[in-house]
């Protein structure tokens, strides 16, 4: 994954409210927890939103790079 980078959201672990949108990709965004626990989530701004989201390292593997 590449800061900056466009990818769309398609099949695996992708809800409805996501599949076949596309989203910059805004880097890591990891939660350290008082317990020692480091929760690995990530930003992206999906179009036409006007917030970033945080999503889980699990939907990840459900990005596809937009090529140019």
């Amino acid at each position: 994954m590449k800061v900056g980078q466009l990818y769309r959201f398609e099949g695996g672990r992708v809800g409805m409210r996501l599949y076949g949108k596309t989203a910059l990709y805004l880097g890591e965004a990891f939660i350290h927890r008082s317990d020692g626990v480091t929760v690995e989530n990530h930003r992206v701004l999906v179009v036409g939103e006007s917030q970033p989201r945080t999503i889980g390292r699990s939907v990840l593997i459900s990005m596809t790079e937009v090529q140019a």
